[in-house]
């Protein structure tokens, strides 16, 4: 304490930096205040600083002299052994055990070694002090902290024993002696030299331990068999900068060849990225190489050679600056990854695509590249397709295709396995693996899955012309001789017209004449044909036309045959009856339509209890008119007949490939096929694959197959490159003209939307339910998945509908009222006292009884057409509605009556319950506006406001976009997310 005061009556102090030899940490450097005595000489009486007691010293302290306390600070004894004692051991042992432990030694010295290199260079000018000993005073020798630099002059002779090594310190105009007494390195790197009375830092970057031999030496010896690494060893660490000659040695400074070289490595986890690497000759480096010098030393027959490279760092930031241009995304250090990586990519296969693309770019930058990987050889160039050739031979396609790679032709065909397997890799002959571009898998998948092998070509059948349309295997003067050769039978393209039957008691309309000529056109290529025209556009007097013509065509056959001798070919042994398979309603319809259009046609029905069993009763017929449900059932009576055509009215009721009347139809002979349809796609794209496959089988390939590569992209990820290859091989078989393109004519159509509040008490039995199944729902799912669930999702949405429109459906207990109902009775009044004929169309037949019973007390006149009536009722039962003058109800159910009847004399139509499919509102809609209608038609969609009804709208609004690209207006719900079921139930 009394030390301590006598310190702070100093009026005369000054601050000093001591350096000290430590045992144990080398050299430390500390600070003191001193007294000046009056002759100017330091006081015994001296402190040693604490940088955490600063504020307890009477004195005031530059920022500089701060700064280098506080690296003083850094290196003192207990510092250290707070930063490096990671074992917690007893710091007297730990000190004890540096002396053992060289690692651990090294990294303190270095740590030391840059705090006290970055206290001189804040001292400079200054003088700073040396003491041996603890014990000694620490002002007793001074040295000056200088800025000037001293120059390192390394010499290497060649002798015959090897080299001889000496190195020559330069203070401005003088040379140093480095044994003089005194002389001491202070810092390693950055290098300090203590020498006569200064501290000098060493130019050039060189290191202070490059010195310590010749402070005793003059010269180093290193003898022959170990001089040429000792030389390496002493240029690569030694700086761009430094002062090196030789004598005896050839020294190359510049490479002959310098470049950059990308290639495939695995990172630290084992998974493969691109490595960035620059090559200077022999010499090869990334970013993580620190030293910018690149030496060796080798020797040939005249000598050795020092090869001596400076790194051009600027030439390598370029390189990196071009590979961001180029699309790589560094990750570290002279490593990329290509910016559209997958997540979690564990294979090479995206880098090595991404080499093949850009391997002609690389090459005009300068870059090499190499695509080895595990010791698998991988070419990065992409594969060409060139087509040598194609020919037309009867039903067949023959292409023949070459893959172009390393200058080699492969046929194409030999890629078939690896495109349909989508398996990129294929070896080719000389045992290098080429990837294929992820867009032949896209591009010919088709292709390959519908063709077949010949030899080396590829074998497609005429069926699939459709993918050859546009395709890019036929390009220059190929791609023309097929589009003028063929373009008939596509649609939109038909090159030929056909005379109108004579016997055809009908004036076609323009777009009825073209599906007409189109159908002749797809009947003389032997293709199917789907008539796919909006519902009323005449689809039905079409396919009677054709029918026509056929007789009308067997009558001049005949006639030819007998007068000459000789029979036509395009009918030659042609089957002379024709079936028509349609649901049990239309066949009044089209019984009416065929007698009315084309009376010379023999018209047979094989329908009803009392139908035939006997062939000989019913092929003598020119069209023969059935159900599906009795192909289901004589089907083997149907198969003994050869038919010419057979003719599928509203083909969608085959849409579910696993229903019998799918697989019946598909089993009936015939020598054409026709399907008829207005929403070929009611609930899925897979709707599609049963009815052209019908039409035209393996068209669409395997049911797995079309649904793996067309259902589940399109539908559930939108992939538009799935949808353009679907609709070029469907192009060629589907006609189809919507109202508004063809029929401007038509009547104005108006739509209104008639939105009904629930009461107080219908609202109540609703939420009450619809809370009860959301909950019920959502738990199921949880528990047992979404697709285990339908059957409770469509319970509980079924049941919802119904309280929508009634709560009676759901309750005959139910007493309250139903707004919707109300709203209906009151429309239909208005309309009542108008005079106007009326359709009502629901899905339930219950909805349907209410109204009738209504009807009946309130005798007001109706018609009734649901699943109870009879076949052969059916058609009285319209007549009446028809012949009837003045207002009439026509309460119709949607599945019997919403498709192929003629219902011109109404002119308005109610819908009366919302469901998933609006096509099938549009058909129903379809039975009044129509060709043949005259009248202004009105449309009115009743829903209850806050239901189901109006979320069910809402998501057919939302999507309603499939049907449309891919063929029809109509697109169904195909399937619900638990996302929608969450908005349905809300």
């Amino acid at each position: 304490m009394m030390y301590e005061e006598s310190i702070s009556e100093m009026h005369n102090t000054k601050l000093i930096f001591c350096f000290l030899a430590n045992s144990q940490l080398g050299l430390t450097l500390e600070a003191f205040l001193i007294k000046i005595l009056e002759d100017n000489s330091y006081s015994y009486d001296f402190q040693r600083i604490v940088l955490d007691r600063l504020s307890d010293y009477d004195f005031t302290f530059s920022e500089t002299e701060i700064q280098v306390i506080r690296k003083i600070s850094e290196i003192n004894p207990a510092n250290i052994e707070r930063l490096f004692n990671k074992k917690k051991v007893k710091k007297e042992v730990f000190f004890e055990k540096l002396s053992t432990n060289e690692d651990l030694s090294k990294a303190i010295a270095s740590y030391c070694d840059r705090r006290i290199a970055e206290s001189l260079k804040l001292l400079a000018g200054e003088t700073v002090f040396w003491r041996e000993k603890a014990s000694e005073h620490p002002g007793m020798q001074s040295f000056v902290v200088e800025q000037e630099q001293l120059k390192s002059i390394f010499r290497f002779t060649r002798v015959p024993e090897g080299i001889q090594y000496t190195l020559e310190i330069e203070h401005g105009d003088l040379k140093l002696n480095l044994k003089q007494s005194g002389t001491k390195v202070i810092s390693n790197q950055p290098g300090w030299l203590m020498h006569s009375g200064r501290i000098s830092p060493l130019m050039d970057g060189t290191e202070g331990q490059k010195l310590i031999p010749f402070l005793s030496k003059d010269r180093i010896e290193v003898p022959d068999r170990l001089a040429d690494n000792f030389l390496s060893a002493f240029l690569i660490k030694t700086t761009r900068r430094a002062d090196v000659r030789f004598e005896g040695f050839a020294v190359v400074d510049e490479p002959a060849h310098r470049f950059a070289a990308l290639s495939i490595a695995p990172d630290l986890d084992h998974n493969p990225i691109l490595h960035l690497t620059f090559h200077y000759d022999t010499f090869v480096v990334d970013e993580t190489y620190q030293a910018d010098l690149l030496a060796q030393v080798s020797r040939n027959n005249e000598g050795s050679v020092i090869y001596r490279f400076q790194r051009d760092p600027e030439w390598e930031a370029s390189r990196n600056k071009l590979l961001d241009k180029l699309g790589l995304h560094r990750i570290r250090p002279s490593w990329y990854h290509s910016k559209n990586e997958a997540a979690g990519i564990k294979t090479p296969d995206v880098l090595i695509h991404w080499l093949a693309e850009h391997t002609e770019q690389l090459g005009k930058l300068g870059f090499t590249v190499n695509a080895q990987w595990q010791n698998l050889d991988f070419l990065a160039e992409v594969p060409e397709v060139v087509t040598r050739e194609m020919k037309r031979e009867a039903d067949w396609f023959d292409l023949f295709a070459v893959v172009r790679i390393a200058g080699m032709e492969i046929p194409f065909i030999k890629f078939k396995r690896h495109i349909l397997g989508r398996n990129p890799r294929y070896t080719l002959p000389d045992g290098r693996i080429v990837l294929l571009p992820e867009s032949w898998f896209i591009r010919y998948a088709d292709l390959f899955e519908f063709s077949e092998d010949s030899n080396d070509r590829i074998r497609l059948h005429r069926q699939h012309q459709g993918l050859l349309n546009g395709h890019p295997l036929l390009s220059d003067d190929i791609a023309p001789r097929l589009k003028d050769e063929h373009k008939k039978i596509y649609t939109g393209n038909i090159g030929q017209e056909y005379p109108v039957p004579e016997g055809l008691q009908a004036n076609l309309r323009s777009y009825q004449k073209k599906g007409f000529d189109w159908l002749c056109t797809m009947s003389e290529n032997k293709l199917g044909a789907c008539l796919a025209d909006d519902m009323g556009l005449g689809k039905t007097l079409q396919v009677i036309s054709l029918l026509q013509r056929l007789k009308e065509m067997r009558k001049v056959n005949s006639y030819a045959t007998s007068s000459t001798g000789l029979q036509l070919d395009l009918f030659d042994e042609q089957p002379s009856t024709s079936l028509i398979v349609m649901a049990p309603s239309l066949v009044h319809n089209w019984e009416k339509e065929l007698m009315r259009f084309a009376p010379d046609l023999k018209v047979k029905k094989h329908s009803g209890y009392r139908r035939t069993s006997l062939v000989s009763d019913i092929n003598d017929a020119d069209v023969l008119l059935t159900t599906y449900g009795v192909v289901r059932n004589d089907l083997d009576l149907l198969n003994q007949i050869e038919f010419n055509y057979v003719v599928l009215d509203e083909s969608q009721l085959i849409k579910n490939m696993r229903s019998m009347s799918f697989q019946s139809v598909k089993k009936l002979n015939a020598s054409n096929r026709i399907v008829l349809t207005g929403t070929p796609v009611e609930n899925s794209l897979t709707d599609l694959w049963s009815q052209l496959t019908f039409l035209q089988p393996g068209l669409l390939g395997s049911y797995s197959y079309f649904r793996q590569e067309f259902v589940l992209p399109i539908e559930q990820h939108q992939d538009l490159q799935k949808l353009e290859r679907l609709q070029k091989i469907i192009r060629p078989f589907i006609l189809r003209r919507t109202k508004e393109e063809v029929a401007p004519e038509l009547p104005i159509q108006t739509r209104t939307i008639n939105f009904s509040a629930m009461d107080t008490e219908q609202l109540r039995v609703y939420e009450e339910q619809k809370s009860y199944y959301r909950n019920k729902i959502l738990e199921n799912i949880n528990k047992e998945g979404i697709q285990k669930s339908q059957i409770l999702i469509l319970r509980g949405l079924t049941h919802l509908r119904k309280l929508a429109i009634h709560p009676v459906l759901f309750d005959a207990e139910f007493n309250g009222e139903s707004a919707k109902f109300n709203d209906v009775i009151a429309r239909l009044e208005v309309l009542r006292q108008q005079g106007r004929k009326v359709l009502l169309f629901s899905q339930f037949v219950k909805h349907l009884q209410l109204f009738r019973n209504e009807f009946t007390k309130a005798n007001i006149p109706f018609s009734w057409l649901t699943g109870e009536v009879p076949q052969q009722n059916r058609g009285s039962v319209i007549s009446e509605f028809e012949e009837t003058e003045g207002f009439r109800a026509f309460l119709i159910q949607l599945r019997t009556g919403g498709s192929g009847l003629n219902l011109t004399k109404a002119d308005c139509v109610f819908l009366l319950d919302p469901w998933w499919n609006p096509a099938a509102e549009e058909q129903a809609i379809a039975r009044s506006h129509r060709i043949g209608q005259h009248q202004p038609v009105f449309v009115w969609r009743f829903i209850t406001k806050e239901t189901i009804e109006e979320k069910i709208m809402k998501l057919q609004e939302r999507k309603s976009q499939l049907a449309t690209d891919i063929i029809s207006q109509s697109n169904p719900i195909a399937r619900l997310s638990q996302e929608d079921l969450e908005e349905l139930f809300s």
